[in-house]
Parts: C-alpha cells; structure tokens; sequence
C-alpha cells in the first residue's frame, strides 16, 4: 500500500513537472493537427465528467502557439507563473445557460506579462467541473456543469509592467476551439 502510494505521488510529482515545463514559452515537442481555426487548440473536442471523492472533474489542456511575426503577452498571476491566465466560458447555444466551475485566481498584483516569441507555444492545463456544493443556494444542477464550451487566455495587446493592466486583443484572438463538457 505505502510503496503504491509513493509510486502515486512520484508519478504525480513527474506528471507536475512535465505539465510546468510545457507551460512555459518554448517550441511545443508534439503537434497534432488543428480543430479549427481558433488560435487556442485543446487535446480533445469531448471531455468526461469523472465522478472522484465529492466531486466531478475533467482536465483539459490548451496550446497556443504564436503564429506571428512578434511577440505576443499574457497576464500573469504572480511572479513564479510561467503561464497565462485564463477563463472558461460558454458557447453556441450554450451561451446564455448557467456555467458553474469551483475555481478562481487569486492574483498579487505587479506582476509583469509573460511574453510568447515567434514560433513559440503555452501550454495550460485547466479542470472542469466542480466540488460537490451542498450548501450552495440555489442548488447546484448538474446541467451547470456541463455544455459547449471554450477556453480562453488572458492575452494582451502589448508588455506591461503590471498584469492588472492588460488590453486584451479580440476575442477570436484568445479563444480555443469549442469542446464538449459531459458526464
């Protein structure tokens, strides 16, 4: 039992790590073909809700890579991120539906934007779902966690000395592809 729960946690520390080093600004080791057109491309169009103790959950991950001739920015949460920041949001139909997710930054401020040169991509790694949430008035349904839905990093026009101050570009600049969130 201890040496399969020291195998876990070494897979887990491995798995860590290799998700940090992705995160970080520098030419992507695997490429698979595009979704779409979307700037942000995630490693599946269908995501399964996992029932685990007292929650569901779902790891997405998302790739941008800078396709342009400069520099491209992004919001940073604090001084050892090495990734953007980003959002989840509904889309299509989706868009007007109740979207619950258990998660939210909590940022320092002063933190200057990160920077994706030429060439290079950012990897994110994002859950989906929720913690069970019994005291949650109204009640949590189980259709808020699921739907059409895309991802979106919190890109900036230009460098800034403090992310707080970021001037995102477009929408269609910072979105990925739309995916399928179900149980």
């Amino acid at each position: 039992m201890i040496r399969l729960s020291l195998a876990c946690l070494g897979y887990t520390i491995a798995l860590s790590a290799y998700a940090a080093a992705q995160s970080a600004s520098g030419p992507s080791g695997s490429v698979k073909p595009p979704w779409d057109s979307s700037p942000v491309q995630t490693d599946s169009l269908v995501y399964h809700l996992r029932r685990g103790p007292s929650e569901y959950r779902a790891t997405v991950t998302a790739v941008y890579r800078n396709r342009g001739a400069g520099p491209v920015y992004f919001a940073r949460c604090n001084p050892p991120s090495a990734g953007p920041m980003y959002s989840v949001r509904r889309t299509g139909a989706d868009s007007s539906r109740r979207f619950f997710i258990d998660w939210a930054w909590a940022c320092v401020g002063r933190v200057p934007t990160g920077t994706v040169q030429p060439g290079d991509s950012i990897v994110v790694q994002l859950r989906v779902g929720s913690l069970d949430q019994p005291a949650m008035r109204p009640p949590l349904q189980p259709a808020d966690l699921v739907g059409d839905l895309r991802v979106e990093l919190a890109l900036c026009t230009r460098p800034e000395t403090d992310s707080d101050h970021c001037s995102a570009p477009p929408q269609g600049q910072r979105s990925s592809n739309a995916f399928n969130v179900r149980y």
